[in-house]
């Protein structure tokens, strides 16, 4: 079994680095793209559509018409990266950029009625510099957003009456401009949230004039810029359509009927860098057991604790998750953490695993005393295990999210560190007992508890409703740090070194994602 296991994560790490040199490969190639950054300190992108001659070889595109492409909450530019690629295959040149407090735009994030201005100001900076940019035609311009850039674009659309069209993909919330968006597009996914669908399709309604707008039909002339429709993607949901090329294809057959574009045999091609990322974290997500072995050899080793009674610890960390929700929703976490969502959800796990630990002091079973005692080599441990999930995980960012940490990002993950490294603690010392499949088992459905109360947090208020849409994302993380946790237990039974890992682990990626605020 152990000759298996080593064959296998040899195996995944080879995979791992060739699909981070084929990514790298796929990634230089391309579309023509040139980073920049626009006034303001805004980083953005700009890609340029070539065209194939007669050789065979490639050349850019003169002057051609450009679509300003932005990225939706807790997403970047490179999060919108697959969908830039596609519009310049069909000729369009793209500039993404970061909003303020995103990626790598250094600027904070605002939380009030002014954030929506603050968009637009971003917006407005990219289009303005558009205008003059030789490398395309100013007088052709679109603007387009996924989610909150969807909201960000049809706000912008609605005070600017010269652009072309507007797309607004799994997003767009109100008409509040002075002028009608050109020629505008709603486009979501069947799998989108309810409300975004609806709103999507009432919105094409009300400028279609009509009551009830069917998915496909367009209202409007393009000629005119009142053209108007809704289009639901199937199979796709709000993450997974900016890599669909039916979506794809339907923005690019939208875009040219606006610009009275007629093209004849047109093949889009998907983009080779997902094909890659996917077999990249695959074999990652392999890697894991081998890896969770290493550091186990390298942990202090630990006596088996008995795994009786879980039930009655799943039972006690329910409640004090349930318990935490009232000290969350007094307010005040920004003042801790200039984390958006994440200095919330910090906090709550720190009061839940700070009421833990008060409750096994006063009945005296609070173990972690006991289990911190060889701290130093702990540490070491979990250092370990970070620096080789950092180094494999973070090249895959040039297609799903920039995981790489400005100087506030990284101040935000000590942060994120010292508020959730406590209930990290507790949650493994609660958990993980007995057998290794015990352990596991018990540890999966306290992640599914945490799970559970988010969502009823953002039920009731406490989160906002933009947590339900970053949940799929934390179940799948979830998973990874089980399976590296329970591989850790397996090879020392030791319970600090995993809670140290997951707690560095999910404190770079919330500060590496979530906005930075003010």
């Amino acid at each position: 079994m152990i000759r298996i296991l080593k064959a296998v994560s040899l195996f995944a790490l080879a995979a791992t680095l060739a699909s981070i040199v084929w990514l790298a490969r796929l990634e230089a190639g391309g579309p023509s793209r040139t980073a920049l950054d626009l006034p303001g300190g805004i980083p953005a992108t700009l890609y340029l559509p070539v065209a194939a001659d007669s050789d065979e070889s490639e050349r850019e595109i003169g002057s051609p018409p450009v679509v300003v492409l932005a990225h939706g909450f807790a997403n970047d530019r490179a999060g919108v990266s697959v969908l830039a690629r596609a519009l310049t295959q069909a000729g369009y040149a793209v500039l993404t950029f970061d909003f303020r407090g995103h990626g790598a735009n250094r600027n904070a994030f605002t939380r009030s009625r002014s954030q929506d201005d603050s968009l637009t100001a971003d917006m407005r900076a990219a289009v303005d510099f558009l205008r003059t940019a030789p490398e395309v035609d100013g007088s052709r311009i679109s603007v387009m957003g996924h989610s909150m850039g969807a909201g960000a674009a049809l706000g912008y659309a609605s005070s600017d009456p010269s652009l072309d069209a507007a797309v607004m993909i799994s997003g767009g919330w109100r008409l509040d401009g002075p002028h009608r968006p050109s020629n505008a597009l709603f486009i979501y996914g069947e799998g989108d949230p309810e409300r975004i669908r609806e709103t999507s399709a009432q919105l094409a309604a009300e400028l279609a004039g009509v009551n009830e707008a069917a998915s496909g039909a367009v209202f409007g002339d393009f000629a005119e810029g009142t053209a108007v429709s809704h289009v639901e993607v199937a199979r796709a949901d709000h993450i997974t359509i900016l890599g669909s090329l039916y979506a794809a294809r339907a923005i690019i057959d939208w875009l040219d009927d606006g610009y009275g574009i007629e093209r004849g045999t047109f093949f889009l091609r998907a983009d080779p860098r997902l094909r890659a990322a996917m077999l990249g974290l695959l074999a990652f997500a392999l890697l894991l057991p081998g890896l969770g072995g290493v550091v186990g050899r390298l942990s202090p080793h630990c006596a088996e604790r008995p795994a009786a009674g879980a039930p009655r610890r799943l039972l006690a960390l329910a409640l004090a998750l349930a318990a935490a929700l009232p000290v969350v929703s007094v307010g005040g976490a920004e003042q801790l953490l200039p984390l958006v969502v994440g200095n919330t959800v910090s906090l709550h796990l720190f009061a839940a695993g700070f009421a833990i630990a008060v409750a096994q002091m006063l009945t005296g079973r609070f173990e972690l005393r006991t289990a911190l005692a060889d701290w130093p080599q702990s540490v070491g441990a979990a250092v370990v295990a970070l620096v080789v999930v950092f180094l494999l995980l973070t090249p895959f960012g040039v297609v799903m999210h920039g995981l790489g940490l400005t100087p506030e990002r990284a101040l935000a993950a000590v942060g994120v560190l010292v508020l959730v490294a406590p209930f990290q603690l507790i949650f493994h010392s609660l958990l993980r007992r007995g057998g290794t499949l015990a352990a596991a088992l018990a540890s999966a459905l306290g992640r599914v508890l945490v799970l559970v109360v988010l969502m009823l947090a953002v039920q009731a208020g406490i989160l906002p409703g933009v947590v339900t849409l970053m949940l799929p994302v934390l179940a799948l993380l979830f998973v990874l740090f089980e399976v590296l946790a329970s591989a850790v237990y397996a090879a020392s039974r030791n319970y600090v070194v995993p809670a140290l890992v997951e707690a560095g682990w999910l404190a770079w990626i919330l500060a590496a994602v979530l906005p930075i605020s003010v």
